[in-house]
């Protein structure tokens, strides 16, 4: 073996060996800086319109990263806090026994037949709410324990928008100039990743978020406790592709019924059925297009085992990674096969 051989295997095992240090230093980070690639796709045509206007790279950045922080942050900041301050609510006054109704009284006037398979759900309900009531004391504790890792990862996330923003171009390029596949298939594939981060995002989240934001309100007009919590669980039933938005608002129907609401109960029926139900057929179609064509078991599926796989975010990456997988399917049918 000569000389250049032993060099260039003795590069490679180099390479390879800084490059998995490098990795492991990177792994903590890796769910960030996935999140703000996402983000700065989102906002890249509103970032090059930008810098039409103002020539200056770094204030052009800024501006973006102001508007990101204006639309997205914020608000998300906001509902959060309105969330966590009714879930510790719901928690303070299950802890006092105020949230209880007469359960036996309940299953007494239900018919003969019925009794018995209720009487067994309501078992199995029960030692669910127990089971979660005994975690949440300190699952609250640790989230405020945890708040300046929150602090850190959020500036960590801006410090990441910044930059790609600010250098797209770049890191596309070093990016193509790395990838094996030719040109043309890198072209396609990413312009399939970022029409798949806006089908995602437009149409999974923005979906849920205005159908979450619909479902608040007629939980507040009918009378549901909590409104905003159960908003904040419509949103995220809507993401669960068929069902949707039903997952939240029959248990918010039943609770009426159940609680002698009657009115109410089939008022917040009729509401979810046009208010909530309808924008999947009037409102999504507009925002989404074409822009992510997926079968709904497809994308269910990449949901549930993007959550499991990856955490809060899964519901994001694991689409995302379901459409890069079918477009480099699609490339290897269409041009590799021959």
């Amino acid at each position: 073996m000569d000389r250049e051989k032993i060099q260039n295997i003795g590069f490679i095992v180099i390479l390879i060996i800084i490059g998995v240090v490098v990795g492991l230093m990177w792994w903590p980070f890796w769910q960030l800086l996935a999140l703000a690639g996402i983000i700065a796709v989102l906002f890249s045509p509103l970032h090059k319109k930008i810098k039409q206007r103002v020539k200056n790279s770094n204030l052009a950045t800024i501006i973006s990263l102001f508007l990101v922080i204006l639309i997205i942050m914020i608000p998300l900041w906001l509902v959060g806090q309105l969330v966590f301050n009714e879930i510790a609510d719901v928690y303070s006054r299950y802890r006092l026994g105020q949230m209880s109704f007469s359960q036996a009284d309940f299953i007494r006037n239900l018919p003969p037949a019925w009794q018995t398979f209720v009487q067994s759900v309501s078992n199995d309900a029960s030692a669910i709410v127990s089971k979660i009531s005994a975690n949440a004391f300190s699952f609250v504790s640790q989230m405020l324990s945890n708040l300046a890792a929150f602090f850190m990862s959020l500036f960590l996330l801006i410090f990441m928008v910044f930059f790609m923003l600010r250098d797209s171009e770049k890191i596309k390029a070093a990016l193509m100039d790395l990838s094996p596949l030719s040109e043309d298939y890198e072209h396609i594939l990413l312009a399939k990743i970022e029409s798949a981060i806006a089908g995602v995002v437009t149409g999974s989240f923005l979906i849920a978020l205005i159908q979450g934001l619909v479902a608040t309100v007629g939980f507040t007009i009918f009378g549901v406790p909590n409104p905003i919590l159960w908003g904040a669980l419509t949103v995220i039933a809507a993401l669960v592709p068929t069902v949707g938005t039903s997952l939240a608002v029959i248990p918010a129907v039943l609770y009426l019924l159940i609680t002698g609401h009657i009115g109410a109960g089939i008022g917040l029926l009729i509401w979810g059925a046009l208010a909530v139900g309808l924008i999947d057929n009037v409102v999504s179609p507009k925002l989404v297009g074409s822009k992510l064509k997926m079968h709904p078991l497809l994308v269910l599926l990449s949901i549930i085992g993007g959550l499991q796989a990856f955490g809060f975010l899964g519901f994001l990456f694991g689409p995302i990674l379901m459409a890069v997988f079918i477009t480099l399917l699609d490339i290897y049918r269409t041009q590799l096969k021959k």
